[in-house]
């Protein structure tokens, strides 16, 4: 292919360069390398600006003083570019306003898209490993991916018709419980909330718009005393649904205890008895008759756990559903003493499932990633960390 004058070849690998860094308005004057670090010189296309005071054209230039700004990196290098950083003077208003870019924000080091890439990176891994892998210091990344989580904690907040509202414990083993307030229908987490006390998360979520707390018509709860009359402070339309995973949780664990209680330890009990009978192979199923051969208490008991299973996945109506556990409770009252009283204070909460039959498996999906973020983690320095990380964990795909 003619090339034409001496000259062109570098033209023609500029143009090249143009299109490999794919930034608007700008074009690549000159390439160095440092080291094993590339510096690419840029030179503005634009010759002017419209004046963001008074709307008026101005080329006159104020002053021009080059940034050297991060860029994403090409084939394992880091890479830098000079930046013209112009300030025009307008005759019009005499304001000396400075050129905005569209790849770079004011007062910023980095490119937009690199720190998005950053804060990708940290979410997928943490702090210290993305800051081994770009040789920047670790306040330097964990400012970016503070700068961007705020960014997109903004407009994550967003209408939703269920939510579910559950507690977490920020340090395995603490009860520093925090609570998370979760989309059902879009898998999402809306909110963690820095308290698990009733006047701190009813005053987290009155901070949220009146038209946007109207419109949610379903929460998911446990039955925590304190979130059912934070409901109905909150949001005044909503009907409140006690999660079905966290009903069967306190009859397990009433079960649980009276298997310790009428000495049966042996090997796997606990785990044979709380599994779902459906979901027990052969030898399970063998192993668990032998387990309560000498108990016909704990038989029972093992076997009105699992009506109450069958309740859940057979009753079709709110009607259909009330009749059934109520009847239940008449036997259950006698094995399970507390889990039936709580129960029976809630029956219309838990009954309510099966209205919409609001599956507790979007919520254990989300559990299950709150645990993965907190193990990649390494732990959190503090709350507005551990929201940042958490909520942005649900925010990138």
């Amino acid at each position: 292919m003619y090339l034409g004058r001496p000259n062109t070849p570098v033209k023609v690998m500029d143009f090249h360069l143009d299109r490999l860094l794919a930034l608007p308005d700008v074009t690549v004057e000159s390439c160095q390398e440092i080291e094993e670090d590339i510096c690419l010189n840029l030179r503005l296309l634009n010759e002017g600006i419209n004046c963001p005071h008074c709307q008026h054209y101005t080329e006159d230039i104020h002053q021009n003083r080059p940034g050297l700004i991060r860029d994403l990196s090409i084939c394992g290098r880091r890479v830098y570019l000079k930046v013209p950083r112009r300030q025009f003077r307008c005759s019009h208003c005499g304001k000396s306003p400075r050129e905005p870019l569209l790849f770079l924000k004011p007062y910023r080091r980095h490119t937009k898209r690199y720190e998005e890439y950053i804060y990708q990176r940290v979410v997928a891994t943490n702090i210290e490993q993305v800051s081994r892998e770009e040789k920047l210091n670790y306040d330097e990344i964990k400012g970016i991916f503070d700068y961007i989580s705020r960014q997109h904690l903004k407009k994550n907040w967003q209408p939703a018709k269920r939510i579910s509202i559950d507690e977490i414990s920020s340090h395995k083993g603490h009860q520093d419980f925090k609570t998370v307030v979760s989309d059902i229908d879009r898998g999402k987490l809306l909110e963690v909330i820095d308290s698990h006390t009733q006047a701190g998360v009813a005053e987290a979520l009155k901070s949220q718009p009146s038209q946007l707390r109207n419109q949610v018509e379903e929460v998911s709860v446990d039955m925590w005393g304190g979130f059912p009359k934070v409901i109905k402070q909150v949001f005044p339309n909503a009907q409140i649904v006690f999660d079905r995973f966290h009903v069967m949780k306190t009859v397990n664990d009433e079960l649980n205890k009276l298997r310790r209680r009428l000495g049966v330890t042996s090997k796997r009990s606990r785990y044979l008895l709380l599994k779902n009978a459906a979901n027990l192979t052969l030898e399970e199923q063998t192993e668990l008759d032998r387990v309560l051969a000498p108990s016909p208490c704990l038989r029972i008991a093992y076997e009105l756990k699992e009506e109450l299973h069958l309740i859940y996945e057979t009753s079709r109506t709110f009607t259909q559903g009330k009749n059934k556990i109520t009847k239940w409770l008449r036997l259950a009252q006698l094995f399970y003493h507390s889990a039936s009283r709580t129960i029976r204070q809630h029956l219309d909460g838990i009954c309510n499932y099966f209205i919409h039959r609001t599956t507790s498996g979007t919520m254990e999906g989300i559990n299950n990633k709150i645990q993965l973020t907190k193990r990649q983690a390494y732990g959190f320095t503090n709350f507005n960390h551990m929201r940042s990380r958490l909520i942005a964990a649900f925010d990138c795909k």
